[in-house]
């Protein structure tokens, strides 16, 4: 971090570099930095010459050094702790494809939940990062941050990332055990409902209600359906339609021999039960007798105030309607009034007009001049506007026919031998001359941001196999590309996830990354290291690296040029071939 955000003190032109690190003053929100006579008065306590808070006072390039240092522990700590999740994630989907039993939808609605949840987990992981990475410097608006930066211990953060990674593990473990994907504890589970249901039939057979007999053998014959049930489910899941129809019939012998034995005793728990429904259903006929005979009394004051509100309303409409007519009868003698008046001033009108017949002629001209500039104007405006499209238009097709010339030039060259000699390699202090059968497709000064959008633009007119040399240039000498890497389209515009590792191409000694949503670039060799963007050697002039869809404010690097920030003495170039 630079020291570049110090001011000069207004009062003693001195540096503002010290700051009080004591938790009365670095909660207040008054201003925080100032020089050291200033901080000095600031603590004095009156009438003496005690200085409160003394041993607090500390440079702020030191603290920046320690939260700079304390960043990068936490930006590294966050991208292993977001690898081990990956390998997590990859090893759950290799469990869940492993139950292979289970319907292919189910086994993927699992999948995508355990994906969700830890993408999330991620997605907030690299928000934090994001959050650090923009923290560069002391700003007031970032005092908060980076006190909280400089006080909490390392040891604290990883204790709360791991009990959050942990606290995940442990409910999509859970969430997987409560699918039931294991085809033996799913039979284990059926034995055992099977066992305890046995288990109650046998107790009730012992014991057997003597007032109620008929409740005590449905329920016998509830539990059997059960019992026969789970068997059916499983041979119907696992040993096919012979072998459920033999448990079927199995246990449709057991149901008639029950029913055969229920039926010789069962005539007066039969009779008991169908004495005690009728007598509940004629209870219930009766009370609902009494309802409608209630309802019935209560239709006529209904009615009545029906009628009473019907003759209110007649009688509103008809005082309504008086009124207006009053209103209407007036208003038309208004009207007669004011045609009278508009016909009187008629006249008068006529006769200034035939007074002042030379200046209406003058005005009639003026205003004929003026319609035929007006339809002169318009004739103009759409003049123009047929030729900004006919504009478009030529364009669009020069732009088809230069991309068909161009194809047919290719056609004509030695592709091999222009692959051969610039696929899959770094070029440093290329002359623009090399690449002169290739078409610009991207020409734009640092100041522009990189993002998703311009890339699937670039993907939606070339192909797979298109070779794109990407590089910059210093704008005052176009002929010479500082440094440039080439290429097919498929190999360079793929996601990368690490900050510190690029992907190698399968073309050649080129590592290229896109790491959403932090930089673009090349390098080459696997080691990178992105903050704003690849700040790793910065003397290495075989590097570029381009800050990714997160606005104007990441950083630039062409070569060992890595202070390019919204520069516009440099500009990032795209050739297709």
């Amino acid at each position: 971090m630079n020291n570049e955000f110090v001011k000069t003190c207004s009062i003693t032109q001195n540096k503002e570099e010290y700051i009080c690190m004591n938790d009365q003053c670095c909660n207040s929100n008054r201003k925080q930095l100032h020089c050291y006579e200033c901080i000095t008065k600031i603590h004095r306590q009156n009438n003496n010459n005690f200085v409160n808070h003394l041993d607090d006072f500390k440079k702020i390039n030191l603290i920046m050094q320690e939260v700079d240092k304390k960043k990068k522990e936490r930006i590294t700590f966050l991208n292993q702790i977001i690898t081990t999740l990956n390998d997590f994630k990859k090893e759950k989907f290799q469990i869940i494809e492993g139950y292979q039993n289970n319907p292919k939808e189910f086994l993927e609605q699992v999948k995508s939940y355990v994906e969700k949840e830890i993408d999330q987990l991620i997605q907030k992981f690299y928000e934090q990062i994001m959050e650090m990475n923009k923290f560069t410097e002391y700003q007031q608006q970032h005092h908060v941050f980076m006190l909280k930066l400089y006080s909490q211990p390392i040891n604290q953060y990883t204790e709360d990332i791991l009990q959050k990674k942990s606290q995940l593990q442990g409910k999509l473990n859970n969430y997987i055990k409560k699918m039931d994907l294991d085809l033996h504890q799913q039979i284990a589970k059926y034995l055992q409902k099977q066992q305890l249901l046995e288990q109650q039939m046998q107790q009730l057979i012992k014991q057997p209600s003597i007032t109620n007999s008929f409740i005590f053998k449905s329920t016998v014959v509830l539990i059997l359906l059960v019992i026969g049930l789970n068997p059916i489910i499983m041979y119907q899941d696992f040993n096919g339609r012979s072998e459920l129809q033999q448990k079927m019939d199995e246990f449709q012998t057991l149901v008639k021999e029950l029913q055969g034995q229920m039926e010789k005793k069962e005539n007066y728990g039969c009779q008991e039960l169908n004495s005690n429904a009728q007598q509940q259903m004629n209870r219930m006929q009766e009370q609902i007798d009494m309802i409608n005979q209630q309802m019935n009394q209560a239709e006529t004051p209904y009615n009545q105030f029906k009628n009473y509100f019907n003759t209110k309303l007649k009688q509103y409409n008809e005082t309504v309607y008086n009124s207006l007519s009053e209103r209407i009868n007036l208003q038309g003698d208004r009207f007669k009034q004011i045609t009278q008046q508009i016909l009187a001033q008629n006249q008068m009108n006529d006769k200034i007009l035939s007074d002042t017949n030379r200046t209406s002629s003058v005005l009639y001209y003026q205003q004929i001049r003026v319609m035929k500039l007006e339809e002169d104007l318009s004739m103009v405006n759409k003049n123009i506007s047929a030729n900004y499209e006919a504009i478009e238009w030529y364009k669009l097709q020069l732009i088809n026919n230069l991309m068909k010339i161009h194809n047919r030039q290719i056609e004509t060259q030695n592709r091999d031998e222009i692959a051969k000699k610039l696929v899959g390699k770094i070029h440093v202090d290329l002359n623009s001359k090399e690449l002169e059968n290739f078409v610009i497709i991207y020409d734009e000064l640092l100041t522009k941001t990189f993002n998703r959008k311009i890339v699937r633009e670039i993907q939606s007119i070339i192909k797979n196999d298109t070779i794109l040399c990407i590089g910059g240039m210093k704008v005052e000498n176009p002929e010479v590309l500082l440094v440039v890497g080439c290429d097919y389209q498929q190999e360079i515009f793929q996601f990368t996830y690490h900050w510190q590792h690029a992907r190698k191409s399968s073309s050649g000694d080129i590592y290229w990354y896109m790491a959403y949503p932090v930089a673009f670039g090349f390098s080459p060799t696997e080691d990178i290291y992105l903050t704003l963007c690849d700040d790793l050697d910065p003397n290495d002039k075989r590097r570029f690296s381009y800050w990714f869809e997160n606005g104007e404010d990441g950083g630039r690097r062409i070569g060992n040029q890595t202070q390019l920030i919204n520069s516009i003495e440099y500009k990032m170039m795209i050739y297709a071939f």
